[in-house]
């Protein structure tokens, strides 16, 4: 065994200008020393201060771009629409392909032509409604 003692700790920081890798290292020295039921508590912990240093540095990064950090309680800019997922427009037209060639068929047989132009009418309204409703 060796008399060797561990290493001093640094010099006490203010708040603001500890480093993130300063803090982790005292969190895991207080978690060795008060042990295993303090591990979620530490974690936590750990969490918290790098999720406000990467804040910290997001906004000064923002803020050197010239462009504005969102501030915590300002309202959020409205999200523009996913353009990757299914959205109820690629609903509405899979939909309108899907009953476009029956209800042709059976209205066709029952009416003739004056029912297919009826049919594929209603099938467009359907759709015009459907998506001049998700633009709102």
């Amino acid at each position: 065994m060796s008399d060797e003692t561990p290493p001093a700790p640094s010099p006490a920081r203010t708040p603001g200008t500890a480093s993130p890798g300063s803090d982790i290292a005292a969190s895991l020295r207080a978690s060795r020393e008060l042990g295993p039921d303090y591990d979620a508590a530490i974690a936590d912990a750990i969490a918290e201060r790098l999720d406000r240093a990467v804040d910290e540095r997001v906004r000064s990064r923002l803020a050197e771009a010239g462009l504005e950090a969102k501030r915590p309680g300002a309202p959020a800019a409205p999200e523009k629409p996913d353009r990757q997922g299914w959205t109820p427009r690629m609903t509405m037209g899979l939909l309108a392909m899907c009953f476009a060639v029956p209800m042709t068929a059976i209205c066709g047989s029952f009416m003739g032509p004056a029912g297919i132009v009826l049919a594929w009418a209603g099938i467009l309204i359907c759709y015009v409604i459907s998506i001049a409703g998700t633009r709102r």
